[in-house]
């Protein structure tokens, strides 16, 4: 199935908290409607160490970035920045290897990276190289990381930190081969920056971390109409008030968004084949990803492909709204809330979603999923040949921070339309041991006045008290 994807325009909202409203030669508008002058433009070649330039002006400055690698660059910006690409501006944060030794079955280059005394994440049993940061590349294609010189073969290659050596398996001759070393592009505290009609690319990241990072203390960071792709760990990391708009973030070693904060918009965005790193989807990996969040907006965004969940929010996470997302070919779930309140999932269209090879009933997945949540609305969706439909969960989760068992409750389900050839279309299961039945009966979950094209309404297509059953003896609960 070929999908198409018509992002609105019409429709693009920009909150009233932030400062993101660009104005035309006149800066950031405000809430309060002041606006911001800005300094000079500074035109940056790809020869020019742009946190210098950023140092040697005053904030509020436009950097206007030429065409081509502006390599090795990370920035710490002031108040008021905006960093704008001309078209075919590269932010890089890959060094070149040129120099090269063959040695018996390998090549060799050196490089100058530092080993940490630890590394953030979990990986996939068949990546276990994922923590670690540094990626090669040959023509701007990942090669495999292993963690042994003894596993070097074709498609891989090993970093000894100690001495500084990258071995290859492949030769290196007539390609363009690139490390990456840096951790960021953008980092830091500054309030209400701009960044625009950039590519942002392989900067090493560590697990959980962006390359573009408003977790660093910024607030009110606007990012448009950029590329970002082949970072190690998140393509971007939100912060407070961040507004993150029809960017391209595909092809990220971890995950294409994720991060916290409140008060965030995301919007007509495509994010797609992020985790090429390996990274275990159980612990955080996908499209995009959600922790301590709230009061996010993600809208009229398309995740497909990804290594992990298209959408995901988790820990603690209040007062999200996914509205007429486009999701499909993920893995696990098209949108899953995990152990969060205050929820509102409609108008989404989630297609060919889910599949998970660690199994297929429904407490692996499903185009919806909804775990260990409280007080979510999810209407107006429609889900199509998805593993399992939409899935309400209860499991052992601990307590939350009042105190009480996460749990799964006041979750309503309704207006959808769900097709399934095989899985389950809709219902609640209990994972786990020692819970009660009581996610049935006194929760007040309910699904009502859904439509269900499936190919028999008295096949056992729904979960409810027992496991399987007919719609009849689903409906008769509600």
């Amino acid at each position: 199935m070929t999908l198409i994807t018509t992002l609105k325009e019409s429709a693009r909202r920009v909150p009233q908290y932030t400062l993101i409203m660009i104005v035309s030669g006149l800066g950031f508008l405000n809430s309060a409607h002041t606006s911001i002058c800005l300094a000079a433009t500074v035109n940056v070649s790809t020869t020019e160490n742009l946190q210098s330039l950023v140092n040697s002006n005053p904030p509020n400055t436009v950097f206007s970035l030429a065409p081509g690698i502006h390599r090795l660059q990370t920035v710490t910006p002031q108040s008021g920045d905006q960093f704008i690409g001309q078209t075919g501006a590269i932010l890089s944060g890959a060094a070149l290897l040129t120099s090269f030794t063959q040695s018996g079955s390998y090549w060799t280059a050196q490089a100058s990276v530092t080993e940490q005394s630890s590394y953030p994440g979990q990986c996939n049993a068949s990546s276990p190289a994922c923590i670690y940061p540094e990626d090669l590349f040959f023509d701007s294609v990942p090669k495999t990381r292993v963690t042994s010189l003894s596993s070097v073969g074709p498609g891989t290659w090993y970093l000894n930190y100690s001495i500084g050596t990258v071995y290859m398996g492949d030769d290196p001759s007539g390609y363009t081969v690139e490390l990456s070393e840096l951790p960021y592009a953008f980092t830091g505290g500054a309030t209400s920056v701009y960044i625009s009609n950039l590519i942002v690319e392989k900067y090493a990241a560590l697990g959980a971390t962006g390359a573009i990072n408003g977790a660093a203390g910024g607030l009110y960071w606007a990012i448009e109409n950029n590329e970002v792709r082949y970072n190690h760990g998140r393509g971007i990391t939100t912060g407070n008030g961040m507004y993150i708009y029809e960017n391209n973030v595909h092809n990220n070693g971890q995950l294409g968004i994720g991060g916290g904060g409140s008060n965030v918009t995301i919007q007509n965005n495509q994010i797609s084949s992020n985790n090429y790193a390996g990274y275990s989807y159980y612990w955080e990996a996908g499209g995009a990803k959600f922790a301590y969040a709230t009061t996010f907006l993600i809208e009229y965004n398309s995740s497909q492909n990804n290594g992990g969940p298209g959408f995901w929010n988790d820990i603690n996470s209040e007062g999200i709204t996914y509205n007429e997302n486009l999701t499909s070919n993920n893995i696990e779930a098209g949108i899953l809330s995990e152990i969060s309140t205050n929820l509102t999932i409609s108008g989404n269209y989630i297609v060919n979603d889910a599949f998970n090879p660690s199994g297929s009933g429904i407490w692996w997945g499903a185009g919806i999923l909804i775990v260990d949540s409280n007080t979510v609305s999810v209407y107006g969706n429609t889900v199509i040949d998805c593993m399992n439909g939409i899935v309400g969960l209860i499991s052992n989760h601990g307590d939350a921070p009042n105190g009480q068992p996460y749990v799964l409750e006041n979750v309503s389900v309704e207006g959808n339309t769900i097709t399934q050839a095989n899985g389950t279309a809709a219902g609640i299961g209990i994972d786990g041991s020692g819970i009660s039945d009581a996610v049935y009966t006194s929760m007040n979950n309910i699904f009502l006045d859904n439509t269900y094209n499936v190919p028999s309404v008295t096949g056992d297509y729904w979960s409810w008290v027992g496991g399987p059953t007919t719609l009849a003896s689903f409906l008769a609960y509600f």
